[in-house]
């Protein structure tokens, strides 16, 4: 009995084992070729050279690109820049243990070099390229670089890129603090980036040092994202000195901003791997371009405004590594080494992820057992490297996290729509268990992902209602994963949901010589583009949270692109406070401006948010967390002058114009019951604010 024709895919070598790792295996170094010579001595000497005339940057392009080399599986330069991108993150990860300890930290210079030896070892093991077809002029490679197919995917991800990162880009320093001043965790997530940066690697193996920038308990984090981006900034700045403290920030939001649109494209890549020969061509558009909007104008905004940044940096990875399990390198050992980088990157990330990467990975391995069994011994030592490094998160954690109550914890967090989430992924089952897909291994391991992911989302469900009555953050985090996965393996449900002359088109191709003529490319271009925009039209529409103003008019991505929530005035306020606060002789400050109680009706929330993101700018978040508990109540002058006294370093305290705390303040200094304390009153003037100091006595 044969599988119904719609079951057989196009060809295009995603088989593992069928490239030549089948060949006779090379038993001694040979000698490389003049290109990979030419390689090997820039990525030794031009490091150094590129630091010593500030051009670290080049040196950051110069390793990607070595290792988008390396890949010789049948990939576009897109592929090759999303893979090797992965395996670099996870080797970040791998390599900073050894840079916590080393004498250079996150030196550019440092880690470039480290990278070259592995890349290096590579390339001799390895050896020269075979003999390729005859050299081709510049135009034509140019256009094998970038592939029909690759333009109907950099298109819509270029756009979900620009949507993202234009609210950052157009404002200064002061504006970028506003649009991310009342995300709490994300002034948590800037002190973990700074301290990284400041020790030059893990918080987790420097605890004491890092006490006094970490807030307890952060110390151990999940630092892959914030170590990736700290990596990107030494290579920014040429060196690991920290600049001023509000530039410092103003980079690292755009960093964040940058981190959301590297989901977006993560995803909308394995998007179009795992669709495989549904999306050839043009026609990849119909399904690339709404998934854009899907993302930038209903999810992703979701997540950047409760400052997930790990969440996010995760679950592009996890997105990754979904659409490799689905559509493997044709080159075994290039597959296993990729999805072990992944693995240790989605787990120093968010390690919350590594059971949905375990199903995973575990369907993967059962979908492909015979190429498992015939490479056990790279697959072994793959797997105990891989698995080792990405244990040391959660070991790290297991002090504080290390125990199933932490799953019912409740926590603010933006709930994922369900109105188009859900039909998505019932969709995508209903697609994926037709006899078509069930004959086609590389959709089963989509329907055993996406069924794995499912059962963790209702077994947190119920563990949650079970013991605390209703579902709270964790549950929402895991349907988060669900959503990456759910767009992933419907992608991997189309062509047999459809058919293939519908999606793939009859695979005709012009006679060998002819080229097409312009009415066929408007032919094969027009009915995609049709299909796009009025699936992103209908996406459009339903961009709204399950509550709210229904379509685009009540979507996140509305109010992320006109700045909608961005306390401007605040910001403001707290980059005027820092910049009092350096230039006086090192007393702690403590802002009492403005409303002071969670939940306050008042525009102006105030110090919840001063007293927070001072202690982020002025570099000592863990040492002083205290006080901003301590500010968010209303306090009286008597409750000032115990805290004064309590504390070891003097403080500053700054209040508002006509705050009744300032005359009692006066007469507990007249009467000789004020201890040693700095007071200064904070207003504004022509849009401007003002700080003066007060004489208590």
């Amino acid at each position: 009995m044969t599988a119904p024709a719609e079951s057989v895919d196009i060809p295009d070598r995603t088989s593992p084992g069928t490239g030549t790792d089948r060949q006779r295996p090379r038993t001694r170094l040979q000698r490389p070729d003049a290109g990979q010579l030419r390689l090997i001595a820039a990525l030794l000497a031009l490091p150094p050279l590129f630091h010593l005339v500030s051009a670290d940057l080049l040196t950051f392009g110069l390793v990607w690109y070595a290792a988008a080399t390396l890949i010789r599986s049948r990939a576009t330069a897109f592929d090759r820049l999303m893979i090797s991108g992965s395996v670099l993150i996870g080797w970040t990860c791998a390599l900073a243990l050894l840079a916590s300890y080393w004498p250079w930290g996150l030196h550019p210079v440092a880690l470039a070099e480290a990278t070259a030896v592995p890349l290096i070892a590579v390339l001799l093991v390895r050896g020269p390229r075979p003999a390729g077809r005859a050299r081709r002029p510049w135009a034509a490679r140019l256009r094998d670089l970038v592939p029909v197919r690759d333009l109907a995917l950099l298109l819509p991800a270029a756009a979900a890129v620009a949507f993202t990162l234009y609210p950052v880009v157009r404002r200064n320093a002061t504006e970028r603090l506003a649009l991310i001043i009342s995300f709490e965790d994300l002034g948590r997530h800037a002190a973990v980036y700074d301290t990284i940066m400041r020790l030059g690697g893990l918080t987790a193996l420097h605890k004491s040092e890092a006490a006094a920038t970490v807030t307890s308990g952060l110390d151990t984090y999940p630092p892959g994202s914030h170590l990736t981006l700290a990596v990107i900034t030494s290579f920014l700045h040429g060196g690991t000195s920290q600049g001023p403290a509000l530039t410092q920030m103003s980079l690292f939001v755009l960093l964040f901003a940058a981190t959301a649109a590297g989901m977006a494209v993560a995803v909308l890549w394995a998007v179009q791997r795992a669709a495989g020969p549904a999306l050839r061509g043009w026609r990849g558009l119909a399904v690339a371009l709404p998934t854009a909007v899907y993302l930038v104008v209903a999810e992703v905004p979701q997540l950047q405004n409760r400052g997930f940044l790990s969440s996010m940096f995760a679950l592009g990875l996890l997105a990754v590594l979904l659409a490799l399990a689905i559509r493997p390198l044709p080159r075994f050992r290039e597959q296993v080494v990729v999805l072990g980088a992944l693995t240790v990157a989605i787990s120093f990330g968010h390690y919350l992820l590594l059971p949905a990467v375990g199903a995973i990975l575990l369907a993967w391995a059962v979908m492909h057992r015979r190429e498992c069994f015939r490479h056990w011994p790279t697959l072994l030592a793959t797997a105990a490297v891989a698995g080792a490094l990405a244990l040391f998160p959660p070991y790290t954690n297991a002090q504080s996290a290390g125990s199933a109550d932490v799953l019912t914890l409740p926590g603010s967090i933006s709930p994922v729509g369900r109105h188009l989430l859900f039909p998505l992924v019932a969709a995508a089952f209903l697609a994926l268990l037709t006899r078509g897909a069930r004959a086609n291994r590389p959709r089963r391991v989509a329907l055993v992902s996406l069924a794995a992911v499912s059962l963790l989302c209702y077994g947190v469900m119920e563990y949650q209602l079970r013991t605390a009555g209703t579902t709270s953050y964790f549950y929402e985090k895991m349907i988060q994963q669900l959503m990456v996965v759910g767009v992933v393996c419907f992608a991997a449900a189309l062509l047999p949901a459809f058919g293939r002359r519908v999606l793939a088109g009859p695979g005709t191709a012009p006679a060998p010589g002819t080229r097409p003529t312009a009415w066929s490319r408007v032919r094969s271009v027009v009915p995609a583009v049709a299909v796009a925009l009025c699936l992103s039209f209908a996406v459009l529409s339903n961009a709204q949270p399950d509550y709210g103003q229904a379509g685009w008019q009540g979507s996140p991505g509305r109010a992320q692109l006109r700045g909608t929530g961005a306390s401007f005035a605040v910001a403001q306020r707290v980059a005027a406070l820092a910049t009092d606060q350096q230039r006086h002789d090192g007393r702690l400050p403590v802002s009492l401006v403005g409303s002071r109680v969670w939940n306050d009706p008042a525009p102006d929330y105030a110090s919840i948010e001063d007293n927070l993101w001072l202690n982020v700018l002025d570099r000592n978040q863990g040492s002083t967390s205290h006080l901003w508990a301590w500010a968010i109540g209303r306090r009286s002058a008597q409750e000032i002058a115990d805290l004064a006294a309590s504390e070891r370093k003097p403080l500053r305290f700054y209040l508002d114009e006509g705050s009744p705390l300032l005359p009692d303040l006066k007469a507990m200094a007249a009467a000789g019951k004020l201890p040693d304390l700095a007071v200064s009153v904070v207003g504004r003037q022509d849009g401007e604010v003002t700080i003066t100091p007060v004489k208590l006595r």
